[in-house]
C-alpha cells in the first residue's frame, strides 16, 4: 500500500505515461500542496529503480518498459472513481482543473461542467458528454486538488473568470452578485479573456447604474462595458438585479 504522497506522485506519472506526456514536478507540489523535498526524494527513488527518467528541467516521465507498464497498471488500479470518473482515471490533475466555484449547488447543476485542460493534451482525450472542455495554457492559472471532490478545481476567482470567458450559459452573474464581498474582482478581471472581461465589466456597470451601489475597483469597468453584451443579457440583468428588491429600495 502506497502512502498518500507516493500514491499521488505515482498516479500523476502513470496517467501521464498513458497519455504520452511528462509530469512537471513543481505542479505536483503546488496542486496537491505537498512537501517539495519529499516529492523530489520519491522521484529520485523511482529514477534509481529505473522506473522514471528525467524529460527536461523539472520534468519526469515513466521509462517505457514491460516493468514500467506493469507498475503503471498497478498504480492506476488504485484510483477511486467518483463523480468525475473519467478525469480521475485518465487525466493527471497537474494537467487540468474544473472551473467550478464553491457553493454553487443552489444554482442547480450544469448540463455540462467546464474543464480547462492543458493544451499539451489536445487530441489525446475523449471526455464524456457532460463536460465542456477548453484547451489552454495553464501557466499562471490557480487550481488545487480537492480531496473531498477527488478532482482538480480552480480557485474561486479563476473559476469565475473561466466561466465568464467560456460558458455563456452558466449563471456567473448570479454567483457574482451574491458573492461581491468575497471575491477579488480585480483578480477575476486579470484572469478573464477579452470576452470574459467584457461580460464582467458590463454586469458591474449595469449594477452600478441600476442600484447606485458604489463598486470601487482598480479597473475601469464602466469604460469596458460592451453594448453587445448588454443587449444580449439585459433581460437577464433586469430580472436578476431588480428581482432582488433593488427597485423597491430606490422607489423605481
Amino acid at each position: 500500500m502506497l502512502s498518500r504522497l507516493r500514491l499521488v506522485v505515482s498516479l500523476q506519472l502513470a496517467k501521464a505515461y498513458r497519455l504520452g506526456v511528462p509530469v512537471p514536478a513543481g505542479r505536483i507540489v503546488r496542486v496537491f500542496n505537498l512537501n517539495s523535498r519529499l516529492v523530489y526524494r520519491y522521484l529520485g527513488a523511482l529514477e534509481g529503480e529505473g522506473l522514471v527518467e528525467r524529460a527536461g528541467r523539472g520534468l519526469y516521465r515513466v521509462r517505457a518498459s514491460g516493468r514500467a507498464d506493469a507498475w503503471a497498471e498497478y498504480v492506476l488500479s488504485q484510483v477511486r472513481e467518483g463523480v468525475h470518473a473519467y478525469f480521475q482515471r485518465v487525466v493527471p490533475e497537474v494537467y487540468y482543473y474544473l472551473a467550478e466555484p464553491p457553493s454553487i449547488e443552489w444554482l442547480g447543476f450544469a448540463e455540462r461542467r467546464l474543464a480547462v485542460v492543458d493544451e499539451a493534451l489536445r487530441g489525446r482525450l475523449s471526455p464524456p458528454r457532460g463536460y465542456r472542455v477548453v484547451y489552454a495554457s495553464l501557466r499562471g492559472r490557480r487550481w488545487r486538488y480537492s480531496w473531498d471532490l477527488g478532482a482538480a478545481v480552480a480557485s474561486p476567482e479563476q473559476a469565475l473568470a473561466d466561466l465568464l470567458s467560456h460558458d455563456p450559459g452558466f449563471p456567473a452573474e448570479q454567483y457574482l452578485l451574491l458573492n461581491l464581498g468575497r471575491l477579488d474582482l480585480a483578480e477575476v478581471a486579470r484572469r478573464a479573456t477579452r470576452r470574459g472581461l467584457a461580460r464582467l465589466s458590463t454586469f458591474l456597470a449595469f449594477l452600478r447604474v441600476a442600484t447606485g451601489r458604489p463598486l470601487p475597483q482598480p479597473f475601469n469597468y464602466l469604460a469596458l462595458c460592451d453594448d453587445r453584451v448588454l443587449e444580449e443579457r439585459l433581460g437577464e440583468y433586469v430580472s436578476l438585479v431588480f428581482g432582488n428588491g433593488a427597485a423597491e429600495r430606490r422607489n423605481l
